[in-house]
């Protein structure tokens, strides 16, 4: 029993006993106890009047000091009191410093909700999007008038992000990246990264100018070569070397056409117009020269959809359905299976290599898209590979909003999948007027 409790109770028993006394000594039993009992009920209304007015009036202040069940209450409300202040006090610090921290942060932060409506934003996206205090409420859509934008604000992975190359006719390079946090909260980060894409454009021009230049000199040398292997005798010593600098020159031409492709996709300079390519149509022909690269060594299966096609880009996606079937058949031993498919689903159109080749360890499935990334250095080269072929899958994927899905096991086999949108798709037994991707 609290003793607030203990105190009322101790109170009533001993003014009702005082109050029979009372009685006893004037035998006015009715009235004494009558008296008692509005005096009770007078005392109860009175303090609970006292308790609601510090409610409302001086919550903030400790209860004044009385005895009984209500003196016990107000003690007891009032430390509540005092622990709710002292953490909504902590709370409001942490607040203040949270909000003090991201005021200072360079990146702009926009915090919008579920209808992406502004609800908070720091100084940085103030100074960038010329925002004021009356813009909170308003739609994100109506601020960045970008379709880029736009489509990316309403996709399934915002986390990918998005780099533009201009913002708020401010003519330099800001990535973009939506993080869902608190239900459906989200928060806008914009980064200016003007210096690193500069930086990059130049790495990819140096390397685009620098394959071009190379060509003509390499052009001579393989043509002086050839002439000295036509011309030189097959009991010569220089025959074996000249056989390896055609090789190697062979390789070199290799590497710098696809330096030269990759700097196309990078670079967005590629000039061929979207169009209706028939997949069926390459991998059919393509199933010649890979059997022939094969040399009958392996096992091929090919199942393709006739009917379907899909909206883009024919030389680039030429390059793509090679570079996979051929590095299928460089990395998949003599009697393999390779198993080329060509299907639809309800998430759109895939094209699927699998092999029963060596097979990737799992810690290089993602670097496997880098420039000159080999998991065998000695194989590759063996093979006749440039180490460049999947960064140009990679790129030719992304020009045509698909993705490429790498599965393998050691020793048992990859599998490569080419993920296109539905949006892509064109039937060509159906009208294929379809908008470009």
């Amino acid at each position: 029993m609290s003793n607030g409790i203990s105190r009322e109770l101790t109170w009533i028993v001993t003014s009702l006993l005082i109050t029979l006394l009372l009685a006893w000594i004037t035998e006015q039993w009715f009235w004494v106890l009558l008296g008692y009992l509005v005096f009770y009920v007078t005392r109860q209304l009175l303090n609970m009047a006292r308790f609601e007015k510090w409610m409302r009036e001086h919550s903030d202040a400790n209860y004044p000091t009385t005895s009984g069940l209500w003196g016990e209450l107000g003690y007891l409300v009032s430390r509540k009191q005092r622990l709710l202040q002292k953490y909504a006090d902590l709370q409001g610090a942490k607040s203040k410093q949270f909000l003090a921290a991201s005021m200072v942060i360079p990146d702009a932060i926009i915090s919008i909700d579920g209808d992406h409506q502004i609800e908070w934003f720091n100084a940085s996206a103030k100074k960038l999007f010329n925002l004021k205090q009356s813009d909170t409420g308003r739609y994100l859509e109506t601020l960045l008038r970008h379709p880029e934008f736009i489509h990316y604000l309403k996709t399934s992975q915002p986390r990918k992000g998005l780099i533009l190359t201009t913002l708020k006719n401010n003519s330099r390079a800001y990535q973009l990246r939506l993080f869902r946090y608190f239900e459906d909260h989200s928060l806008l980060i914009v980064k200016d990264i003007h210096e690193l894409y500069s930086l990059a454009q130049i790495r990819r021009d140096f390397i685009a100018n620098a394959s071009h230049e190379l060509r003509t000199p390499l052009t001579v040398l393989n043509g002086y070569i050839e002439v000295m292997q036509d011309t030189i005798p097959d009991d010569t010593p220089w025959k074996k070397p000249l056989k390896q600098m055609t090789q190697q020159s062979h390789r070199m031409r290799s590497i710098i056409d696809d330096l030269l492709t990759l700097s196309a996709m990078e670079s967005e300079t590629v000039t061929e117009k979207s169009q209706t390519v028939p997949i069926a149509d390459i991998l059919q022909m393509m199933q010649q020269d890979v059997t022939q690269m094969s040399q009958d060594n392996h096992q091929f299966i090919f199942n393709i959809d006739q009917n379907l096609a899909i909206k883009g880009y024919l030389e680039p996606l030429k390059s793509v359905l090679t570079n996979l079937v051929s590095n299928a058949v460089r990395y998949t031993p003599d009697a393999g299976k390779i198993e080329v498919l060509w299907y639809q689903d309800e998430r759109g159109a895939h094209f699927e290599v699998k092999d029963t080749g060596i097979g990737i360890a799992r810690e290089h499935i993602d670097r496997l898209t880098e420039r000159f990334y080999r998991v065998d250095t000695a194989r590759s080269r063996d093979t006749g590979g440039t180490g460049l072929g999947l960064a140009i899958v990679k790129h030719v994927l992304e020009r045509h909003h698909a993705r490429l899905v790498v599965s393998s096991q050691l020793g048992k086999g990859s599998s490569f999948r080419c993920d296109f949108p539905k949006r892509s798709l064109v039937k060509l037994n159906e009208s294929t007027s379809m908008p470009h991707c």
